[in-house]
């Protein structure tokens, strides 16, 4: 199957934690330079070696896809936490849909915050042995509807047009030096794929 036909999750076996945006690249990788306060924004790095620093991001968009993927590759003790609030933010600046997602196989759980010209739009979270959680605004659906939170979280990418692939930097540390490749996909899968950094007094 093609880049450009594959929709879902590629797995849950890893661990995640990504902001998704409809929107193109360039202005996902804008919006967040400025909402981050990026001090480096660097353009088109697909395979070449970039210095992890006190809070990285990798943002990519594949070939005939309206999403664009952000991934944080470290992150500082001092630094904003990632996520959810990323989603409003972005889903506000660019009038478009953002969802936070997270699935991790070691702790056993999956779910995501779904934004709409940042007002919410619905959530799911999921953990084993706990009760699944689930609040739309734009559907009539119930916790109680859903017999399983995997399968209800990869129908609801698919339906979004969203591609999730196993593509993860797990135990990067400040300055490793890397290749910043999404696993998997070739350069001509993606658009683009850039690397945002915010440097902090000391810590690079």
């Amino acid at each position: 199957m093609s880049i450009e036909e594959r929709r879902g999750i590629e797995s849950i076996d890893v661990n995640q934690n990504l902001l998704l945006v409809r929107a193109p690249i360039e202005l996902v990788a804008q919006k967040l330079s400025r909402a981050r306060r990026a001090d480096v924004w660097e353009r088109d790095i697909y395979d070449r070696e970039i210095e992890i620093t006190a809070e990285s991001y990798i943002v990519f968009q594949f070939r005939g896809h309206p999403w664009t993927i952000v991934e944080q590759l470290n992150h500082h003790p001092g630094s904003l936490v990632f996520g959810e609030g990323d989603a409003i933010t972005l889903s506000w600046f660019l009038s478009t849909r953002a969802i936070y997602y997270k699935c991790s196989d070691t702790c056993g759980y999956i779910g995501y915050n779904c934004y709409d010209r940042g007002a919410f739009a619905e959530m799911l979270y999921f953990e084993e042995e706990m009760d699944l959680l689930f609040l739309s605004d734009f559907r009539e659906v119930k916790a109680e509807d859903i017999d399983s939170a995997f399968r209800f979280t990869y129908a609801f990418m698919q339906e979004q047009d969203i591609y999730i692939p196993n593509a993860h930097y797990e135990n990067v540390k400040v300055g490793d030096r890397i290749n910043l490749r999404p696993k998997g996909p070739t350069l001509d899968d993606l658009v683009r794929s850039d690397f945002e950094r915010v440097d902090y007094l000391g810590i690079r």
